[in-house]
């Protein structure tokens, strides 16, 4: 008994000692995130890199020694990262200034839809805070592209306290948060651990506001209630996911396929639900700007840009898409012949070949893959959550370059695609970690070891 006390006094001074280190490291990416001289990109990676070393390594010898933690843990350090993040200003990034302009125009004029930016640089009816945030909008030539549900939740935000980012922070953190809940109930804590202490995903959501984390927090939710018999819960949220962000879509059919109508019908419902308000005043949608988004963007995508050159930049795009819906269609046949239909589905796999055959990879679309990396860890999923922060090696981030201001440096990418394709020989070598946890969610038993506290 006493050699079982003993242990636990080790791991809980492990645990405090890495989170606080953690702590401090974030602590000083914060106050350089607020210097009003800019952050710059190397001191990012330098100081990103040492935090995600830290993280990994810890986790590693925790699986080395078979160590399990809490949960409260976990879920504890994870907020004092978060909260400090939210203290901090966004790094690197100034996509910011969209999501709170959009809310000043939904306010404004009962939708930020169809608008572009730059027709309101003469004049407008806008307050003078939001008229701030039209300076630092970046592509003003466009209007809005984020969804519907995303929309609501700026609306909200502002209508609490207009133009404030730290709120629409912590908003956004909540989402991150109940993404590590859910993901407690699917693998232990010391699994969970990967996600919730992430610096990525710490960068990412808390400093720099990116909603994608809501739409992955709504489909993980809904993905857990059709596993737990709750399919009518899981429809709603999946629809709702898919009005946050279009990635969702790919999780649809494994709700709909063999469901009574009613189902069906539920979706539609929630779907027409979330897009009416904007319907009904003949706005377009973010359809119509997500439409020649796919036709045109482009960014950090080595693989895309391998077919581009091979073929042409349009062609490429049809051909991307189709390898992943043959992909796509390969393994949602694989999964329906399977006897275990309510299995949460390997969408890292799904999220996965969508991103790497996309014209467009940003280094938050990651998070699209993270939590069911927990589920199924995986090396090649954790090692892109570190070198995909080589994308912000860009010509706007160089003080002396050839490089355009979005263009990330071809080192950067070789960078990426490099690590990435060792991680995946390293995974398919190994098959699966070596960890004494079941792969499949449903058989995880949460009482496995003494736990640390």
């Amino acid at each position: 008994m006493g050699k079982v006390s003993k242990t636990v006094q080790i791991n809980v001074g492990s645990a405090s000692v890495v989170g606080t280190l953690l702590a401090i490291i974030y602590v000083v990416q914060a106050v350089l995130s607020r210097d009003t001289t800019g952050y710059d990109v190397f001191t990012f990676l330098g100081g990103f890199g040492f935090t995600a070393a830290v993280v990994l390594l810890y986790w590693y010898w925790l699986t080395r020694h078979q160590i399990e933690l809490t949960f409260k843990t976990v879920f504890f350090w994870a907020v004092v990262f978060r909260l400090i993040g939210v203290w901090g200003e966004p790094i690197l990034e100034d996509d910011y200034f969209r999501y709170l302009l959009d809310a000043c125009l939904f306010v404004t004029y009962g939708s930020p839809y169809g608008i572009a930016p730059e027709s309101l640089f003469l004049t407008n009816d806008l307050t003078p805070e939001c008229n701030a945030m039209l300076t630092g909008v970046n592509n003003p030539h466009l209007a809005t592209i984020y969804a519907p549900f995303l929309q609501y939740v700026f609306l909200l935000s502002h209508l609490i306290s207009p133009v404030n980012l730290d709120l629409l922070q912590f908003i956004i953190v909540l989402f991150d948060l109940s993404i590590i809940y859910v993901l407690s109930k699917l693998a232990p804590a010391r699994l969970v651990l990967l996600y919730a202490w992430c610096p990525l995903v710490i960068k990412e959501f808390a400093f720099t506001a990116h909603p994608d984390v809501m739409g992955v927090a709504l489909l993980l939710a809904a993905l857990y209630a059709r596993k737990s018999g709750q399919t009518a819960l899981g429809c709603i949220l999946v629809a709702v996911a898919c009005c946050s962000k279009v990635f969702a879509v790919a999780a649809l059919p494994y709700f709909l396929f063999r469901q009574r109508f009613r189902y069906w019908l539920l979706v539609a419902a929630t779907v027409s639900v979330m897009y009416l308000p904007f319907l009904l005043q003949q706005q377009n949608t973010d359809l119509f700007i997500l439409a020649q988004f796919a036709k045109t963007w482009l960014f950090n995508a080595p693989v895309f840009y391998l077919m581009a050159e091979l073929l042409t930049d349009q062609i490429a795009r049809y051909v991307s898409f189709s390898l992943f819906f043959l992909c796509y269609c390969f393994y949602f046949v694989r999964y329906q012949i399977s006897n275990r239909l309510t299995d949460i589905p390997r969408m890292d796999w799904i999220f996965g070949v969508l991103l790497l055959l996309s014209p467009v990879l940003n280094a938050w679309y990651l998070v699209w893959v993270l939590p069911f990396a927990v589920i199924w860890p995986s090396v090649w999923a954790w090692t892109a959550s570190v070198v995909i922060t080589l994308s912000y090696i860009v010509g706007l981030h160089l003080p002396q370059t050839d490089l355009y201001d979005y263009q990330v440096s071809p080192y950067a990418q070789m960078a990426q695609i490099l690590c990435i394709g060792i991680a995946l020989i390293i995974d398919y070598r190994l098959r699966r970690f070596k960890i004494k946890v079941s792969s499949r969610p449903e058989q995880f038993n949460p009482i496995q070891k003494k736990p640390d506290n």
